[in-house]
This record gives C-alpha cells, sequence and structure tokens, in this order.
C-alpha cells in the first residue's frame, strides 16, 4: 500500500528534532528526497548526519541541548519554521533504570519544544495557517489488563496505562500537545509507533532492541542474546506477539501525519489526534523463522537464549495487536500481515550491500 506524502503549502521550513537517531536519519533522508526545496533544521545532542547535503538553504544540522530552552530558542531564531517534526527521547530500558533523565528528555525538553514553536507562531505573517507540531510517540502508552500480549487493543475501548516511565513521559507530552491545539497555539498531531525494524547501527537502550537485533547482529556474523527465553523452545517463543512495522513503512507514516487535516484526525481516531500508526503481529518465533531463511543454521547458532526479567517485564506491558480501522482510514499504511516482517529483513539485507 502506497502512502500518499505532501506537504501542507505554507510549509517552507521545518525543523527536526532526534535527527540523529534512526527514524529521525531516515525520515531527514526522505524529506530532502521528496521536497527538494523545502528547508530543513536537523538538531540532535550530537550534530546530526548532512546525508552528503552542504547546502545550508536545504539542510542545517545543529547540535542542541533541549532540556535548555534556551538553546530550543536558537533553534528558531531569525527564521519562520512551519512544521516540527518531535522525534527526540530517551528509550525505554534507559528511561527505567535512569528516572531523572528520562523526564527531563522525555517530557521537559518537548515541553519547551512546544512553548518556544508556539511563541514563534506569535510572529508567523497575517493569515498563515499555524505550524504543525507532529509529536512522535509510541504504544508504550497502554498497559494494564487490556493491553498485555494476547491482546488485541481497541483504541476507543482502552484507557492509557503505562506501565513503564517512558510510557508515562510519552502520555504526558500527548496530552500537553493535544492543550496546545485545543487552544489555538498551534496545529499538533501524536503518531504513536510499533516497533520498528530491522534497526540498523548499534543495539540502543530499548527493550524492544532485540527484535532488530536477533536479525541485525547474526546477520552480520555477530553473537546476540534472545531475552526472553531460555531456549529456542521457550513458549514465549511463540506465546509473546509482539507489533512491528517496516523501517520504511513507519518513516513513511511519519511524514504522511504533517498533512492529514486535524479535522479529519479527530473524526477518526478522537478530539486528542492520537494515531496508532499500523503494525503486523508477529512472534519470536518468525523472527528466527526469517533469520534462518536469510542467513542459514550459522545464522540462528549464533543466538544465546537467556531471559532478563527487566526486559520481559516490559515486554509484559506491550499489547500484541492493535486495531488499525481509523489510521488506515487516514491513508497511513500497513505493512503485509503474511510477508511484511520478511521484507523488513530483505530490506536490511539491502543495508549491508550498500
Amino acid at each position: 500500500m502506497a502512502v500518499e506524502i505532501a506537504l501542507p503549502s505554507h510549509v517552507k521550513t521545518i525543523l527536526l528534532t532526534g535527527a540523529g537517531g534512526f527514524v529521525g536519519r531516515e525520515l531527514v533522508r526522505l524529506l530532502l528526497y521528496r521536497f527538494p526545496d523545502v528547508s530543513l533544521i536537523a538538531t540532535d545532542v550530537g550534530v546530526p548526519p548532512n546525508h552528503g547535503v552542504t547546502d545550508s538553504a536545504r539542510l542545517t544540522c545543529i547540535a542542541a541541548n533541549l532540556c535548555d530552552k534556551k538553546e530550543v530558542e536558537g533553534l528558531f531564531a531569525g527564521k519562520q519554521v512551519q512544521a516540527v517534526f518531535a522525534l527526540h527521547g530517551i528509550m525505554s530500558g534507559q528511561s527505567e533504570a535512569d528516572f531523572e533523565l528520562g523526564y527531563n528528555v522525555n517530557i521537559f525538553s518537548h515541553l519547551n519544544v512546544l512553548s518556544v514553536l508556539a511563541k514563534h507562531a506569535e510572529s508567523r505573517p497575517q493569515g498563515e495557517p499555524l505550524p504543525v507540531h507532529v509529536n512522535v510517540s509510541s504504544l508504550a502508552v497502554y498497559g494494564g489488563p487490556r493491553a498485555t500480549p494476547q491482546s488485541r487493543v481497541v483504541p476507543e475501548d482502552t484507557p492509557l496505562q503505562p506501565e513503564t516511565s517512558y510510557g508515562v513521559c510519552k502520555s504526558v507530552v500527548e496530552l500537553v500537545t493535544y492543550d496546545y491545539s485545543r487552544k489555538g497555539f498551534l496545529d499538533g498531531r501524536t503518531v504513536r509507533l510499533p516497533t520498528v525494524c530491522i534497526r540498523t547501527g548499534a543495539p540502543s537502550s530499548a527493550a524492544s532492541s532485540f527484535i532488530s537485533g536477533l536479525v541485525r547482529e547474526p546477520l552480520q556474523g555477530i553473537k546476540t542474546v534472545c531475552p526472553i527465553a531460555d531456549s529456542k523452545d521457550d513458549e514465549t517463543i511463540e506465546g509473546m506477539p509482539i507489533y512491528v512495522t517496516r523501517v520504511k513503512t513507519v518513516v513513511d507514516n511519519i511524514a504522511r501525519a504533517i498533512n492529514v487535516k486535524a479535522q479529519d484526525i479527530e473524526q477518526k481516531v478522537g478530539k486528542t489526534r492520537c494515531i496508532n500508526l499500523p503494525g503486523i503481529k508477529i512472534t519470536t518465533r518468525d523472527i528466527l523463522n526469517a533469520l534462518e531463511q536469510a542467513g542459514g543454521q550459522k545464522a540462528l547458532d549464533l543466538i544465546e537464549f537467556k531471559r532478563d526479567p527487566a526486559v520481559i517485564a516490559i515486554c509484559e506491558t506491550w499489547a500484541g495487536d492493535y486495531d488499525a480501522a481509523g489510521p488506515l482510514g487516514l491513508g497511513f499504511a500497513v505493512d503485509d500481515r503474511q510477508q511484511g516482517y520478511a521484507q523488513a529483513v530483505a530490506d536490511f539485507q539491502e543495508t549491508l550491500k550498500a
């Protein structure tokens, strides 16, 4: 299913936070390719990659501490920014291990961006629409008895009950983004990401990191650990479903979110404008089967099965499936339910050839 990606006509300059992260880098690449006349400001704690672009009119890469409001203000200084993709954050495992850092980055830095963008919007030309703010969130906002690995979440019937600090922080920022929109300060919307795979690069601090790692490392001849099972025959291999999306699909869907009309979002998913991006349900058995198909027994032999209670505790708060009727009605894409994960593995294999 192809995704229609366009920009609102008034958007000429876009700020992307977390642009040095995996999804952020891919989104910058997509926007550079699709919209050569739009100016991008890419920021992260370190200077994000410029993807070979040296023309500052097209891409400016800046290191910034978004927990410092003055540094956030500096990103907007002398510019007229019409849209923001807010992708930055501390991942789930690290957020649970370092409470203060998680809150500073996953809540307070986002509040800085929202506050500065709202103030910045006051100086926009008369008649220009409000700036669009795409808050990139997570399905970790769910939890409780209606969001277990065996659950199929129906968003309209499932209250938010995060069971990790990461999920709590994400839900807070979702509500604040909604409130800024409700007050007419900006045009906000939230997209909640399924687990993205296969992520390239080094393993992250996310509890979900193993979902990519079970393929990424063995296909490069590197040993890795499956932290939810003690053996390949452990019941959790098939008994703990996971909701995932391909890299290309999720990046296209995030980009699409900027141009969906607010009233359409509210009609399909509710007033808070929180969109659960579509994914597919798989199991760790599906991952192992795909790995064997791609790399054979020698790849499987590089996996050590060793249960990690901290990872399992987080995984047990994830729903295994979601009703995505609303987002699909808004034109967001979903991977093929039978071949989607195999396609994700094939995508990763292509990156190894590059």
